[in-house]
């Protein structure tokens, strides 16, 4: 028998029949109102589990305790935190001194390369002009060394 079918029986059964029908499944009912509790319970259970987190992590930040002031501890970290920031800038001075050596020798090593340019520059002409003062001294001592060949030649 198909669900229709099934409707169609109760309507033509009578009157009490059809009031039974018209009143709604109270088992529907219970099921809603049951689902809607326990989503407004793990809704409350899950809010309550949440503080309680954020509860242990607090403790566990300040040492086993609740309080928010810190006191001592946060009087310590507060010097400790000084004490880095003056040598943070301690040592930013000494890096900005660094820098500016390092600057100031640049400069003298680019000062000192140009003058070593120059003076390689310098002995390569020189050594040039040697080499050719060298070529007209092997001419020179190659002629003369034919002129005195040609007088012993000429003297015997």
């Amino acid at each position: 028998m198909s669900v229709h079918q099934e409707s169609l029986d109760h309507m033509t059964k009578g009157g009490a029949d059809m009031r039974e029908q018209s009143d709604a499944p109270e088992l529907e009912y219970r099921t809603a109102r049951t689902d809607s509790l326990s989503m407004f319970a793990s809704a409350i259970g899950g809010a309550i589990l949440g503080m309680l987190l954020t509860l242990l992590i607090l403790a566990i930040i300040n040492g086993g305790t609740l309080s928010f002031t810190g006191g001592e501890r946060l009087s310590v970290f507060e010097a400790n935190l000084g004490r880095i920031n003056e040598n943070v800038g301690s040592v930013s001075a000494n890096i900005d001194i660094v820098a500016e050596q390092a600057r100031v020798m640049q400069a003298q090593l680019d000062e000192f390369e140009n003058t070593l340019n120059g003076e390689v520059s310098e002995m390569g002409d020189a050594i040039t002009e040697l080499n050719q003062t060298k070529a007209q001294f092997d001419t020179f001592v190659g002629a003369l060394t034919d002129a005195l060949s040609s007088m012993d030649g000429a003297g015997e």
